[in-house]
């Protein structure tokens, strides 16, 4: 009968010690995500890989493939953006307008209390002045505004590129 009892309380405490744990382990790999995120932002060195389109005109667009990306990379940016906002003018050149790389401009970067990065700058395109305003959540997920001189503002939402940070953590 006292055996019984011990196995009782022995599996009853296992039953409530394994959920706690996990749930700590839980909390552990978002506190981890969190960091990872924070230093990537903070080495001016990221990639946010962007698979979604939305223009103020039209539906969202799904984007396939990483080629659609915004770098920075130290007082850089590398922008492969799709851009449909002068397609339907004859003389336009069909959605390049955002494929360039040129130095930043007034680049800030802010991380507010929820630990979103708000990060803004700009660039001198070959369309003129962009401004961009990415805001790069906890979990990895971006949403990117441009504002261009010439056309109409667009957003993206993305993830960022944590490839390189894991592999250097390993």
């Amino acid at each position: 009968m006292k055996a019984k009892k011990q196995i009782f309380v022995l599996f009853l405490t296992m039953l409530v010690g394994i959920p706690i744990l996990f749930a700590q382990n839980k909390k552990e790999q978002k506190k981890q995500k969190v960091e990872v995120v924070k230093n990537i932002i903070a080495s001016k060195n990221y990639r946010i890989d962007v698979d979604t389109y939305i223009h103020p005109d039209r539906d969202p667009i799904l984007l396939d493939g990483a080629d659609n990306s915004i770098e920075i990379r130290n007082d850089s940016v590398f922008s492969t953006l799709l851009y449909l906002g002068q397609v339907d003018m004859p003389y336009g050149r069909r959605g390049a307008e955002l494929f360039f790389q040129a130095p930043l401009k007034k680049y800030a970067m802010d991380i507010d209390k929820k630990k979103n990065a708000h990060i803004k700058f700009s660039v001198d395109a070959a369309i003129g002045d962009c401004n961009f305003y990415i805001k790069v959540y906890p979990n990895g997920s971006a949403s990117i505004y441009v504002t261009l001189q010439q056309g109409k503002s667009v957003n993206f939402l993305g993830e960022l590129n944590m490839r390189r940070e894991e592999a250097e953590s390993l």
